[in-house]
């Protein structure tokens, strides 16, 4: 029972790890995880209230294009801090082909879609999640709960290895030695 208590948590822990460094390396320019056109954005404050509360995860899919009146997250990366905000779509400049703008906050701002996160209306939110997430892709939440666990567990199995190998050492020799042992016997035998 202990032996499959163990493996449950041991499973559990592996698939945390696995997941939370792929998504570290999934990090975009911004240091949000993006897989594909999909989001997860870890709400670091309460300007986003009341579409998303401090310590959320919202995961978000990157629609095809937004249209006027749409909800959606950026990023503005005014002097070079990226902080992620929420606007509402009061016009879009689509006159450029390869380049759509949002006109928000009465056209005093232009988004350029590469900024662009996606609508609200596409988030699943997990309230705290994005906590608890933010403090693992630390770099000391990394180091303390996937990194040194994972060490610890390798240090272990070298040390078995290694007691392994002692253990069979000895074996061989008490084998050699009561070879040897009935090796005389014979020997004074005959």
């Amino acid at each position: 029972m202990k032996r499959v208590f163990f493996n449950i948590i041991f499973m559990i822990y592996l698939v945390i790890a696995i997941f939370v460094t792929v998504c570290l390396l999934s990090y975009n320019d911004y240091k949000v995880s993006e897989f594909g056109t999909t989001s997860f954005v870890i709400v670091p404050d309460n300007k986003l209230n009341p579409d998303f509360n401090k310590g959320d995860l919202a995961i978000i899919d990157k629609a095809d294009g937004l249209e006027i009146g749409d909800k959606f997250l950026y990023y503005d990366v005014y002097n070079e801090q990226v902080i992620i905000r929420l606007g509402t779509v009061n016009d879009i400049d689509d006159s450029n082909e390869f380049d759509v703008k949002y006109l928000i906050d009465d056209g005093e701002y232009e988004i350029s879609d590469e900024y662009v996160i996606g609508p609200t209306s596409t988030a699943t939110v997990m309230p705290n999640v994005g906590t608890v997430l933010g403090i693992i892709e630390s770099r000391w939440g990394f180091l303390f709960l996937i990194v040194l666990p994972a060490l610890i567990a390798f240090v272990n199995q070298i040390m078995v290895v290694a007691t392994g190998i002692k253990q069979a050492k000895k074996e061989i020799k008490e084998e050699a030695k009561e070879d040897k042992k009935e090796t005389k016997e014979k020997e004074t035998n005959d």
